[in-house]
């Protein structure tokens, strides 16, 4: 009898039609193909959306989210869990990570035990003559559970990004060493990330378990005609309007900008502060300055934006990212970027890479004004985004070497 070869995989959002659809989707199929079949589990709260569409070996297993209080007790008291809970309990005090955040562990601890002895997921894992797989797209949620996997699953994948990865931003992040001591293999978005990890947690002995994989956008659909132009230079930004991403600084040093001709910037996204920028830049009256918050907009539109309209630049100023992928599509496009050096966003971004100018994360108003006119009044060829996209961005090949990964034995 041939030993089906399955994928259990866990992630935040998806299949639902929101959150990580756009980064699990793209390397749905590069996975669909390697394995003969998928199973997706995801963690998340609210009612249940709409379900994109996915390859005919993927099937949807069930939200893990949201377990009833007679679920959490049996968890609890299953003897197998407990003691690997014992387990993990030990080694977190080893690493001298438990001080000061007992209560947040027990929590995390009854989550991940919780999701682990659901009946729907341990009968997929444990599923009769098949060889099964687990890839976890995150460190947090689902991610949880990785601790007390079965002892049958010998092959556990692993993906970190941001939230899931910088204590130093999200807090005390629960059995990280066991976490990463179960993991055969882990997958860092960035170089950023796996220096991170190798600096932080040098006792895991985690080289020759990390490998960089980068996330990607898909290749872009070229124009079918000249490019629009708007009245002026267009400016362009893509993001939630959140504290962490300091949207208002952009407006500041637009202010600030020589308008020897007009300028444009158009901000795609919402958040609890649009209210507050819509007012401030209402404010404003700056002959040759336009300005147009469209708020939370469709991804399709956006792109659609970027296809057929000539832009001068993109902008992101955020306090914090993993790398972020609103600029691989700025790139993408062939769209020269300015960006705050955070997280891993020096590797998409700078001179020296001819895509855009990277300026200190804790800039002055000066710095970013500074940039924008250099790219504004840059001179033709200076940059070449599109070529670095080509090279390390295309969600098509990067997702093949995902998939290889997860695949390895």
């Amino acid at each position: 009898m041939t030993t089906l070869r399955r994928l259990v995989l866990l992630a935040n959002q998806y299949p639902y039609s929101q959150g990580d659809h756009v980064f699990v989707g793209s390397e749905i199929a590069a996975l669909a193909a390697r394995f003969d079949e998928i199973e997706v589990f995801n963690y998340t709260p609210g009612a249940a959306d709409t379900i994109v569409e996915m390859p005919p070996n993927v099937v949807y297993g069930g939200n893990l989210y949201g377990s009833s209080r007679t679920a959490k007790i049996k968890a609890c008291g299953s003897p197998s869990l407990l003691a690997r809970s014992l387990q993990i309990t030990i080694h977190e005090l080893r690493a001298r990570r438990l001080a000061c955040h007992a209560g947040r562990f027990l929590s995390a601890a009854a989550v991940g035990m919780t999701l682990a002895h659901d009946p729907r997921l341990r009968r997929s894992l444990l599923r009769p003559n098949a060889e099964t797989s687990v890839y976890s797209f995150w460190g947090m949620g689902a991610g949880l559970l990785v601790p007390w996997l079965p002892r049958e699953i010998r092959s556990v994948s692993l993906r970190l990004h941001r939230y899931d990865l910088y204590e130093a931003e999200s807090g005390y992040l629960p059995f990280r060493p066991s976490l990463f001591e179960r993991a055969n293999r882990i997958l860092a978005i960035s170089e950023s990330a796996r220096r991170h990890l190798l600096d932080t947690y040098p006792g895991e002995r985690l080289d020759s378990k990390i490998f960089v994989s980068r996330l990607g956008t898909a290749k872009p659909v070229e124009a079918e005609g000249p490019l629009i132009e708007g009245s002026g230079r267009t400016i362009v930004s893509c993001s939630n309007l959140i504290a962490v991403k300091r949207v208002d600084r952009i407006l500041e040093s637009l202010e600030q900008l020589p308008l020897d001709s007009p300028v444009t910037w158009i901000h795609f996204g919402g958040g609890v502060l649009e209210d507050d920028l819509r007012q401030r830049a209402a404010r404003i009256d700056r002959p040759g300055l336009s300005i147009d918050i469209r708020g939370a907009t469709p991804h399709q539109q956006i792109m659609e934006f970027y296809r057929t309209r000539r832009i001068a630049a993109f902008v992101n100023v955020s306090a914090s990212e993993g790398l972020p992928v609103s600029i691989m599509e700025a790139i993408s496009y062939g769209i020269p970027v300015v960006a705050t050096d955070v997280g891993g966003t020096a590797e998409i971004v700078g001179a020296g890479l001819k895509t855009g100018e990277l300026i200190r994360a804790a800039f002055k108003g000066p710095e970013l004004t500074e940039a924008l006119e250099r790219v504004l009044t840059a001179a033709p060829q200076t940059y070449d985004p599109r070529a670095l996209w080509a090279r390390d961005y295309d969600a098509a090949v990067n997702a093949r070497a995902a998939a290889a990964l997860v695949a390895g034995r």
